[in-house]
């Protein structure tokens, strides 16, 4: 009975867990370089004043700020913010007909897996205000089985900043991989 006991501990334990790894896919792409002066403000959008939404942009801004950028009313660069959740087992696509591209694959859900996943996403546009010519993007995006969007924030945010400043003009596409609440 005791080696029953023993044995069924860590098949328990791998059925239940939802600590695994996770994965930051990341896509980033500076367009131009940024002007001297590093000031910003966020574009309006009355529809994203949630709690979620006023926190990221607080993070975003704070990220920012330890990049050497300023707030400011009448800034150079517009920062634009878009926060989503969506069940991972939904593809995106964009496009139509022969056309058609995949913004995010549909995830299968993994053996023994306890809940569904669902994918986080923020994507963090800067661009300019006289001309709206994209000076920076970054995207993050991660899957979580249990952990909440704003748990994922804070390691959104950094993936999505993570090229902030270089200039040469590619898309980059990387991913990143801790430990957490899956």
């Amino acid at each position: 009975m005791r080696r029953l006991v023993t044995l069924m501990i860590p098949i328990a334990a791998l059925t239940t867990s939802c600590g695994g790894p996770i994965e930051t896919r990341i896509q980033t792409q500076a367009v131009s370089t940024l002007p001297a002066q590093k000031q910003y403000s966020f574009t309006a959008k009355p529809e994203q004043n949630s709690e979620t939404y006023m926190m990221a942009r607080k993070m975003v801004a704070d990220a920012l700020a330890v990049n050497n950028f300023t707030a400011a009313t009448d800034a150079l660069i517009l920062v634009h913010i878009a926060l989503a959740g969506r069940p991972a087992s939904i593809a995106v696509t964009t496009g139509e007909n022969s056309e058609v591209s995949t913004i995010a694959e549909q995830k299968e859900r993994k053996p023994l897996q306890s809940c569904d996943d669902v994918e986080h996403r923020l994507t963090i546009n800067m661009v300019s205000a006289s001309d709206g010519s994209t000076i920076y993007s970054g995207t993050a995006a991660e899957y979580h089985c249990k952990g909440s969007i704003e748990q994922s924030l804070p390691h959104l945010i950094d993936a999505a900043l993570s090229d902030l400043g270089n200039s040469d003009q590619t898309t980059k596409t990387t991913s990143r991989t801790r430990n957490g609440i899956e």
